[in-house]
């Protein structure tokens, strides 16, 4: 079989809607919360977010690069106003409803560094914060922050300050013929420079190689620069790709000397993956999962988490389940009820001045509410 069947061009991927990917994220956010389930054969199941990274840093690559080629201030507006309308309204009323819940049912075990780590989530800063105080959260036997799983958006952000800036300026300086060799030479300096701190920084500290920008932004370049290429049908790439990943989750576990090395085996397995699609990833379940991956990611913690930090310890026999049923139902009702309409919003897509509007009462409410329930604290222990 000659090769021009067995490639999709990129114009031709890029309108179409990637049904795989979809699922992919439902297999990455399945892995997540089976993790914090501790759910038998699941100890790896952390190589949900290194998969989520790449993928994001796929799908957000293939958008950059359809914009105008000159337009460079007007796309960076367009694309800093889109990220947050999407992102910051879920992940602003989770912070809300994670302080107020944690006060009024941990009682007298409630720890008022929920109210700092609030304070940083909503600034998108808690891989920061967990750098900073890192050891707080890794000592065994010690809880975890309810917001702790915020760490992978804010790198995320921090990533998409400083990469649609140079997508746009190599777009506006390059030649047209030369546009997407740039973008490669780019992207694999990054992932060269990235990656090689990972592995330094791992070796000396591991919370802040897990944790820092420095050490994962090779792993939203990896996506973007397989976006780079085009699609082929060659299923042997995804079968290895699938087998990497089932590999990573079956040998990786919390004592893993990691991100370093060991992530290029989630990292690279996902990349195969979305160069290489297997449509059965496209199936329903997995698809709908992929498209509450957001809300779930952000809903599980608290129930999953808050039950066993609680004065009297909620937990054992059918209990966990329970939670994630309640989980899924708030990720559900989220999704539809609230991150839909704002995302499909044309006022917030089109009109910079209402998202801005509505982007600073998001960020309001949330210190609001963080300042209602320190001032509750505050005059609780008096």
């Amino acid at each position: 079989m000659s090769s021009s069947h067995n490639i999709v061009p990129v114009s031709s991927r890029s309108s179409s809607f990637r049904a795989d990917i979809q699922g992919l994220r439902g297999i990455a956010i399945i892995l997540v919360v089976a993790l914090h389930m501790d759910l038998p054969g699941f100890n790896g199941g952390f190589i949900g977010v290194d998969m989520f990274l790449v993928i994001s840093g796929y799908v957000i690559t293939l958008s950059l690069q359809r914009q105008p080629a000159k337009q460079v201030f007007s796309n960076l507006a367009t694309f800093w106003r889109g990220r947050f309308v999407r992102l910051f309204p879920v992940a602003s009323l989770v912070i809300c409803v994670t302080v107020v819940a944690a006060f009024f049912l941990q009682g007298r075990a409630f720890n008022s560094d929920l109210l700092i780590d609030a304070r940083w989530a909503t600034l998108y800063g808690t891989n920061l914060r967990l750098i900073s105080s890192g050891a707080n959260y890794f000592i065994v036997g010690l809880d975890q922050s309810l917001l702790v799983h915020y760490w992978s958006l804010a790198v995320e952000q921090q990533f998409y300050l400083i990469f649609p800036i140079a997508v746009f300026a190599l777009t506006w300086l390059g030649k047209e013929s030369h546009r997407k060799v740039f973008l490669q030479v780019f992207l694999g300096l990054v992932i060269l420079i990235s990656a090689s701190w990972s592995f330094l920084e791992t070796n000396s500290n591991q919370v802040a190689a897990y944790f820092s920008p420095l050490t994962r932004f090779w792993e939203l370049a990896l996506g973007g620069l397989i976006a780079t290429f085009v699609v082929t049908r060659f299923k042997w790439l995804s079968l290895v790709g699938l087998g990497l990943l089932v590999f990573s989750l079956f040998t990786l576990n919390a004592q893993s000397v990691y991100p370093g090395l060991l992530a290029w085996l989630p990292a690279i397995g996902t990349g195969l993956l979305l160069l290489a699609p297997l449509n059965s990833l496209g199936i329903a379940p997995l698809r709908y999962l992929g498209d509450i991956s957001y809300s779930l990611y952000l809903w599980h913690f608290i129930w999953l988490v808050l039950p066993v930090q609680v004065e009297e310890p909620v937990t054992g026999g059918y209990w966990p389940w329970v939670f994630l049923a309640g989980a899924i139902a708030t990720a559900v009702l989220c999704y539809h009820f609230f991150e839909r309409p704002i995302h499909n919003s044309l006022y917030l897509k089109k009109d910079t001045y209402s998202a801005t509007l509505f982007g600073i009462f998001c960020l309001s409410a949330a210190w609001v509410v963080i300042s209602l329930i320190e001032n509750l604290y505050l005059r609780s222990i008096l």
